[in-house]
């Protein structure tokens, strides 16, 4: 896989652009961020390493986990999300202008490997939050694994999509749906929403209400450990605020998780980016580079890609995924 193949440049790099515009539109005036503990493991305790944008991004001395703070107020951020110019060219042009390549490289092989998890036994609910474009929910739909599958998605954008796709959908964050789906759901999935929350931890617990005793939740994000975000660090298109506020990685996600009354059932990152995106960063001379990471993205190309396995068989990939099981508290 490619980074161009489910991230095309010119479109990202317009998002990117508007992001930067709405920040002047939305978060101007700083003094109504607040300042908050690690939204990993609620230490206090933390480094300054960069500001990016306006945006003063520390890193937890405790656990790891790299974050904005001071942080616009979860109010801010989610009229952010309602009303700003990227978040809508985000639902009008880059799902819809990459819905085919992401449905072959990224959907399809998600929704097969929620197969062999949930194996040959029917479940009753599924959930996705976040459910965006809804093509996952197509491929989850095709494979008949559930008796109902529900779509949980805030933004009055994509619900239209998702209704005319013939889902059942809840037009809330999930952070609001504890009371209507409470013990409800057999196993809910979030792909690439922790990073944009304002508490990680009150998104984690939401889904816990919503999960049935024993249910399961599958996640993927980014991982701040792993290898294009260390090297690119904050020239990182990933560390994108506002968007993007929290960058966990799998030992921070574990502690929370397990606080919030999670357990751990597999984390791995089975990212397949990390190679191209430094490249594609050092080709288009965004970047410098150290020696041996120029060497290796100057490589051919079987050598790039064997050491984009060693990354993903070690857990050093920038992409993480979990599995994880509500223990009754």
């Amino acid at each position: 896989m490619k980074e161009e193949e489910i991230r095309p440049k010119a479109i990202f790099d317009e998002y990117l652009r508007l992001a930067e515009e709405d920040i002047k539109q939305f978060f101007s005036d700083k003094s109504s961020f607040v300042r908050i503990k690690c939204p990993a493991c609620s230490e206090d305790n933390e480094t300054f390493e960069f500001e990016k944008k306006g945006f003063r991004y520390v890193r937890c001395n405790h656990c790891g986990t790299l974050y904005v703070n001071p942080r616009p107020s979860e109010e801010a951020i989610r009229n952010f999300y309602t009303h700003s110019r990227s978040t809508k060219y985000f639902a009008e042009h880059f799902y819809k202008e990459t819905e085919a390549q992401r449905r072959e490289k990224i959907f399809k092989p998600r929704a097969l490997m929620i197969r062999d998890f949930v194996g040959p036994t029917k479940l009753a609910t599924f959930a996705d939050i976040g459910a965006g474009y809804g093509t996952f929910l197509e491929e989850i739909r095709d494979l008949n694994l559930f008796e109902k599958i529900i779509a949980i998605e805030p933004s009055e954008d994509l619900v239209p999509i998702l209704k005319n796709k013939g889902f059942e959908v809840i037009q809330k964050p999930i952070e609001e749906c504890g009371i209507i789906l409470k013990n409800k759901v057999n196993l809910a999935t979030s792909f690439e929403l922790l990073e944009h929350v304002f508490s990680p931890e009150k998104f984690f617990s939401s889904v816990w209400q919503i999960l049935s005793e024993g249910g399961y939740f599958i996640f993927t994000s980014l991982n701040i450990n792993g290898f294009d975000l260390l090297v690119l660090w904050e020239k990182s298109k990933s560390i994108s605020p506002p968007h993007h506020l929290n960058f966990l990685n799998l030992q921070s996600a574990k502690i929370l998780l397990e606080r919030c009354g999670f357990r751990v059932v597999k984390m791995f990152t089975p990212g397949k980016l990390d190679v191209d995106i430094v490249r594609n960063m050092y080709l288009d001379k965004k970047v410098e580079l150290d020696r041996f990471v120029k060497f290796l993205i100057n490589s051919d190309e079987k050598t790039r890609m064997n050491f984009q396995t060693f990354l993903t068989e070690n857990n050093l990939s920038s992409h993480m995924s979990f599995i994880a099981q509500k223990i009754v508290r």
